[in-house]
């Protein structure tokens, strides 16, 4: 009983720091056991859930309806990740050094590369999108692939976390979010995608997505190492972002795949 106690707080606090779903969390209460980094792919499945509303309104057009998903999925988490990109972005391509791009990162002014990253990301985003909605018999796989990018992009930066240290320059709001999970802990957090997929892809889309999710993962393990020897909040920001494209992209893939086989 004290587990699921344990679990709901958690998830409560989840939310309240990773959207902005208003909640009340009493935050002078003993942090639980459960840390509430571990309900981020859950969270990120509410997400997935509340921006998917534009799908029952076929009157908008599949181009709206692509735009309306993305917008209210930026509001809803108040644009926490996409900023996370912009910053990492500025810090990590325009740094010299380790200091300069922590320096860099805490800088709120919108940088040169910042600015080509958010917009590269966020016209991937909507032309992938868009492609799985045009490749699609029905809105069932748009909807359940926009489950499977909202909570197997939130596995990354819990996978970074456990390999990497955490670096920062000075006090840093992120530092609270920071814990290393354990294996049992990243299963929980790793369910949602993993059935999502295996809904949507059968078991080919749960390896896929696994072997994806895993190869995104050591790449980042590496740049990161390279240019920070270690992470930071936006770096984790950063890196949800790329497994969201990458995400949409393998599901392109695999749609067309399947597809294929049919004829």
């Amino acid at each position: 009983m004290n587990l699921w106690k344990d679990i709901h707080e958690s998830a409560k606090r989840s939310l309240v720091t990773y959207t902005r779903i208003p909640l009340s969390v009493d935050w002078s209460m003993t942090a639980p056991r459960f840390p509430s980094v571990a309900c981020l792919p859950w969270v990120g499945v509410m997400v997935g859930l509340i921006s998917a509303w534009p799908l029952m309104i076929d009157v908008l057009g599949v181009e709206l309806q692509v735009l309306l998903m993305m917008l209210t999925a930026v509001l809803v988490t108040g644009a926490f990740h996409e900023d996370g990109l912009m910053d990492a972005a500025d810090g990590l391509v325009g740094g010299w050094t380790i200091e300069k791009r922590l320096e860099i990162m805490k800088d709120s002014r919108i940088g040169s590369y910042a600015s080509v990253a958010i917009w590269f990301a966020l016209a991937l985003k909507f032309f992938l999108l868009l492609r799985i909605f045009n490749e699609s018999n029905s809105l069932l796989w748009p909807f359940s692939i926009w489950l499977i990018v909202h909570s197997g992009a939130r596995m990354l930066p819990l996978l970074v976390m456990r390999k990497l240290s955490y670096v920062s320059s000075g006090t840093s709001k992120a530092s609270s979010m920071i814990h290393t999970l354990s294996v049992q802990q990243l299963i929980v957090a790793g369910v949602p995608c993993m059935v999502f997929s295996l809904i949507t892809f059968g078991l080919v889309g749960v390896i896929a997505v696994a072997l994806l999710i895993f190869i995104l993962t050591l790449l980042m393990i590496v740049y990161l190492s390279k240019k920070l020897q270690g992470f930071n909040g936006d770096t984790l920001g950063a890196s949800e972002q790329i497994a969201e494209v990458a995400l949409l992209f393998l599901s392109l893939c695999l749609i067309v795949f399947f597809q294929s086989i049919e004829f």
